[in-house]
């Protein structure tokens, strides 16, 4: 692991002993009650592989990448004509899904990629005439969404990668980016305990932040949200590359 990496786990480690002491504070909420409870059972996977076989790069990541970005260099020429289709129309539906910015796009995690470019294509079929005076004939959008599938068939649920993982000789690196995946789906129910329980929700963060500028200061503080230290993990250093 790099020095980014070790950080990372370290924030994971942090946030396992969070979601432990904060269960039933969490549970008010059943996405992020479900979402936490795949945290631990991925961080025993990057545990046991830590000090083993050394990281190697993997071709299915060459290809995620390549089909990444064969569809994030398509999609603004389906976005444009779905705007000027909903300005004209005044379609505000359409247009809110299709005011999307080409950094807002890459700025996606691969699901939320994966399933807001299927919704346009979605809306692209269903106004297929309309689009046919723009140069996206069925023939052009056909060929534009056999790169989504592409893309889509890179995607892989973070549960299905941790199955598969679990019955190999795979790296702590590859443990770790599915353990993140996992962290990053975890984050978006957590949102609501903004409202629902704002201590809990700043402890979540100040856990989340371990190994980033400045978290590491804040390990000592305890979580407000049931009493208990929760943004404090258990003993030992980040593992070694």
């Amino acid at each position: 692991m790099d020095a980014p990496q070790e950080k990372q786990y370290a924030m994971t480690t942090v946030l396992v002993k969070f979601i432990d002491d904060n269960g039933e504070a969490i549970g008010a909420s059943e996405v992020a009650a479900a979402e936490a409870a795949d945290i631990a059972p991925a961080y025993a996977l990057l545990t046991a592989a830590v000090g083993g076989t050394p990281v190697n790069t993997k071709p299915v990541t060459e290809q995620a990448t390549t089909a990444r970005a064969d569809l994030l260099a398509v999609l603004p020429a389906l976005l444009g004509p779905l705007r000027s289709i909903a300005t004209k129309t005044h379609d505000t539906a359409l247009l809110a899904h299709a005011t999307l910015s080409a950094r807002q796009l890459d700025k996606m995690k691969p699901e939320e990629l994966r399933d807001v470019s299927r919704d346009l294509f979605a809306a692209a079929d269903a106004r297929a005439a309309a689009l046919a005076p723009y140069g996206l004939s069925k023939a052009v959008l056909a060929q534009m969404r056999g790169l989504h599938t592409a893309f889509a068939g890179t995607v892989r649920s973070t549960a299905s990668l941790i199955d598969q993982r679990s019955e190999g000789n795979q790296s702590a690196e590859d443990l770790l980016a599915d353990l993140m995946q996992q962290v990053y789906e975890l984050d978006k129910p957590m949102e609501v305990f903004r409202f629902l329980n704002r201590p809990l929700y700043d402890a979540y963060k100040r856990a989340r932040r371990v190994g980033s500028s400045g978290g590491k200061g804040s390990k000592g503080k305890g979580s407000k949200g049931k009493g208990k230290g929760g943004d404090q993990g258990p003993a030992g250093s980040p593992p070694q590359a």
